[in-house]
């Protein structure tokens, strides 16, 4: 039922997009681009938020696969422990109502991968309480459902600075990867976590 509901979501966003794209290049003539009133994004947080209900009501274990340099384990992890390690990506609300002075959205279809890419980039400024930097989402065109959805933030932990970056599969796996962001300018991936609970 919650993943009817869901994909019944993605298709009124879906369309509506597709609606209110057309409509913004019009606007885009007459009205300047500080003006985000009429920009809607796509509810990221919400859409995972409603992927970690999906996941709850599943009877599955997830494994848990954590590569830190050259040494890779793996272990089986109950559910819960996927709403804790999700959670520094579901701390900001990416919807319309917070961030359309900061980002802007473009879209494309994409058929490298075979979907309708909506990409999120900075415009403005982002004050130091948003550490988001980046986020896309793929939907699949045929069925206006969420293919994958992909976030970047900046962090600072222990006076060193990191990229963090997830990629939601929809339904099937996620990624977290930690990147230290070397003072030199160089960077390297600190760790690597990915949690899968659909092995078809």
């Amino acid at each position: 039922m919650i993943k009817n509901l869901c994909c019944l979501a993605v298709w009124c966003f879906f369309f509506s997009c597709n609606n209110k794209s057309e409509q913004s290049a019009t606007v885009a003539e007459t009205k300047p681009a500080e003006d985000t009133a009429r920009v809607s994004f796509f509810p990221v947080t919400s859409f995972l938020k409603g992927q970690l209900l999906i996941l709850d009501s599943l009877p599955v274990t997830i494994l848990k696969i954590k590569t830190t340099g050259n040494k890779t384990d793996s272990a089986w992890i109950k559910k819960d422990s996927v709403r804790q390690l999700l959670q520094p990506f579901i701390s900001t609300e990416i919807d319309t109502s917070n961030l359309t002075p900061f980002f802007k959205e473009t879209k494309f279809n994409d058929q490298t991968v075979e979907a309708i890419t909506f990409t999120y980039e900075p415009i403005a400024t982002i004050p130091d309480s948003i550490d988001i930097r980046h986020w896309d989402v793929y939907i699949q065109p045929e069925t206006g459902k969420v293919k994958k959805v992909y976030i970047l933030k900046q962090i600072e932990k222990d006076k060193k600075k990191f990229t963090q970056q997830l990629t939601w599969q929809t339904d099937q796996w996620a990624k977290i990867v930690m990147i230290l962001n070397k003072p030199d300018g160089n960077s390297e991936i600190e760790s690597e976590t990915k949690l899968v609970w659909d092995f078809n």
